[in-house]
């Protein structure tokens, strides 16, 4: 048995859905969960999702995390006691994969899995960045070699014991705060291959194109079907457009260097927009503190820029 799941609240359990939907089409002998970190009452999820609440979840001081951490914190803090509560109710599990909400499979995954590896791991780049004043390879270096996005387990002892470790970590070190060095979720997952050395690095051109792959790989429509440097396309991902993200969305122009993407990411939010119609969730997230950051963010960038110019001024005398 295996199992695919995401982690969500009611801000983006639309985009869960339309990744629900990729993997019954792509990968339909994987079990598929929603993971919520809400207090929403969904009564109309389709046959092939099954739902998992943070409720069921014995993660110490989680109440404390809930107050401590913005909403958009505490969702990746929470996924690896997801999985590890996940592994304990299917003991007949053999692969786990998170993938986050904003991803959609175009095809299935399975021949990318080397069966001797352990743990599979997306970088979020496979090469030295292409120049931009938008995103360069420092950046990628705040953020973490690994993409928080993608990864995938075989059930071990190493596996487990990297789980663990890693959850414990989220209580209370998982805020976005590169200057204290955190990034949510993400910074601990360069450790994972000393953890599991038998760790596999996904450098499949066409899997998990986004905005961390926008610049170096090559993503074209030929005869209906997207290709990646002549490799077909695996998956989308999408973190960063549409809604709030605390790394991606600094770069979301980037997504207008590449007429593909844009068309792809169109026809994403179309079926997005239906998805959240149809559920008819309003109101702010249960659980964490909420921030409505993504209407002024761009002002408030241009404003920081030019204190810091001011200051720059002021200490060269």
């Amino acid at each position: 048995m295996n199992i695919i799941y995401t982690v969500c609240n009611r801000t983006n359990l639309a985009h869960a859905l339309a990744l629900a939907d990729s993997v019954l089409q792509h990968q339909p002998d994987d079990v598929f969960y929603i993971a919520l970190v809400d207090s929403l009452s969904i009564d109309k999820l389709p046959g092939h999702v099954k739902l998992l609440s943070v409720s069921e979840l014995a993660i110490p001081d989680f109440d404390r995390m809930a107050a401590g951490y913005y909403d958009f914190e505490l969702l990746p803090a929470t996924r690896p006691w997801f999985a590890l509560e996940l592994l304990k109710k299917h003991p007949e599990c053999e692969r786990l994969t998170f993938l986050s909400p904003t991803v959609v499979l175009k095809r299935s995954f399975d021949s990318l899995l080397n069966a001797d590896a352990e743990m599979f791991l997306t970088p979020n780049i496979s090469a030295p960045l292409k120049k931009s004043p938008i995103l360069d390879d420092k950046r990628i270096l705040n953020a973490g070699m690994y993409h928080s996005g993608s990864w995938s387990l075989r059930r071990s002892e190493k596996t487990v014991a990297m789980l663990e470790w890693w959850a414990h970590r989220t209580i209370d070190r998982a805020s976005f705060d590169l200057c204290n060095g955190m990034n949510t979720d993400q910074l601990w997952l360069n450790y994972v291959p000393v953890w599991v050395p038998a760790t596999q690095t996904l450098h499949h051109p066409g899997w998990h194109y986004g905005l961390n792959a926008v610049l170096n790989k090559n993503l074209v429509i030929k005869n209906d079907s997207p290709e990646i440097d002549g490799q077909p396309l695996i998956s989308l991902e999408f973190a960063g457009l549409g809604h709030f993200d605390p790394i991606w969305s600094d770069h979301a122009a980037l997504v207008t260097t590449n007429k593909a993407f844009q068309d792809l990411f169109m026809e994403y939010q179309r079926i997005v927009i239906r998805k959240k119609q149809a559920l008819e969730t309003g109101g702010e997230p249960a659980f964490g503190k909420y921030a409505n950051i993504l209407p002024n963010r761009l002002m408030r960038k241009g404003i920081a820029a030019r204190l810091k110019e001011l200051t720059t001024y002021i200490d060269q005398f």
